[in-house]
């Protein structure tokens, strides 16, 4: 639209460089680049160098220094664990779990924000204390449920992968993938906000039949062991659907 001049940029700052590029964004990036002054400071944050972020570096950076970051996770201090549940039984063992496990701050990732808008109010109409954030919220209602977290006022996070980067929050003890992730990259990325600073911390997946093709991809694109666990005895609880629908009309206002 022309409605923005960039001759006078003197930073340019490319955040989540990897996150951006897998998404699509390669021309809206080089786009960016070509509009702003070649005498420039550049700034670029990935958690990943590689494939198309390598390539923007070597063709846009001149002489970057490379400033890398030890990972705060202890493997040893993380355990990893997932359950082989059935798809209707998948929540009623969440629930078991938040209530059984003695736990600090939780985090309960999901794919989609209709699932994460439904685990948040049916696990508040069980009882147990929970807040769902994603990126259909407000930055201002995202950043007032975070504070909510960091202060401990809100012990259950229900969360998409909005939260799986980028945010310092500390003190979470326990992460469940009630949805595994499609990406296998991302569930690097969710289990990194526990175990940390010499914490102990426990990652859990609940793995239904539909969960098993990305469940099999994570475990060979990471690398990574996660044990099977012995399913407990848990009682079955019914989702309320009238909670989702109230729950829908409220964030509409």
């Amino acid at each position: 639209r022309k409605t923005i001049k960039l001759n006078n940029v003197k930073t340019l700052v490319l955040d989540e460089a990897d996150r951006m590029l897998d998404m699509g964004f390669i021309d809206d990036v080089e786009r960016i680049i070509k509009s702003v002054p070649n005498e420039r400071q550049t700034l670029l944050f990935s958690a990943t160098i590689h494939g198309m972020v390598a390539n923007i570096i070597e063709k846009y950076l001149n002489d970057p220094v490379k400033i890398e970051v030890q990972s705060h996770v202890d493997p040893a201090k993380l355990i990893q664990g997932y359950y082989d549940v059935p798809d209707q039984l998948k929540f009623s063992l969440l629930v078991h779990l938040l209530k059984a496990e003695t736990s600090g701050l939780v985090m309960v990732f999901c794919n989609t924000r209709h699932n994460t808008d439904f685990i948040a109010n049916n696990l508040s109409g069980n009882s147990i204390d929970a807040e769902a954030i994603h990126g259909g919220f407000t930055q201002k209602k995202r950043n007032r449920i975070l504070e909510k977290f960091h202060t401990q006022k809100v012990l259950t996070l229900v969360c998409t992968d909005v939260a799986a980067r980028g945010l310092d929050i500390q003190d979470v003890s326990h992460i469940y993938n009630y949805d595994v992730p499609t990406d296998p990259k991302d569930y690097i990325h969710r289990i990194g906000r526990t175990a940390r600073a010499g914490k102990e911390g426990k990652a859990i997946s609940l793995v239904a039949e539909r969960d098993k093709d990305h469940f099999k991809k994570v475990i060979e694109v990471n690398k990574v062991e996660i044990r099977k666990k012995t399913l407990p005895k848990f009682e079955f609880i019914k989702t309320d659907y009238k909670i989702k629908r109230d729950y829908k009309k409220k964030n509409r206002n």
